[in-house]
């Protein structure tokens, strides 16, 4: 999928925003709104880009710490790629919800 493709499909096939000011090199797409708190973030995937704007990688952000970095090597399967978007927003909505990590 080229960059308009993955954009399309993050968007409007499973529902994330992206973030309003867009650098040249990465796209954030959050979960509903647009919200970096640490503790309300839905902060969902990272698009990276390579020089040529060609999409590299996405970053999964909830599967993601402040020590490890999940990313997936693009171009992949259009269903392992909705498969590993669908488990970041359910790791989100968990994660909101309270149900992980012991939230209080």
């Amino acid at each position: 999928m080229n960059r308009s493709e993955l954009h399309q499909l993050l968007v409007t096939d499973l529902g994330l925003v992206p973030q309003p000011a867009l650098p040249a090199g990465a796209c954030t797409y959050f979960l509903r709104e647009v919200q970096w708190h640490p503790e309300r973030s839905t902060r969902t995937v990272r698009l990276l880009y390579g020089p040529d704007g060609a999409p590299t990688c996405l970053h999964l952000c909830a599967s993601s710490d402040n020590n490890n970095t999940v990313l997936l090597q693009l171009p992949m399967e259009r269903q392992q790629l909705v498969s590993a978007v669908l488990q970041e927003i359910q790791l989100v909505e968990q994660r909101l919800a309270g149900t992980v990590g012991g939230a209080g």
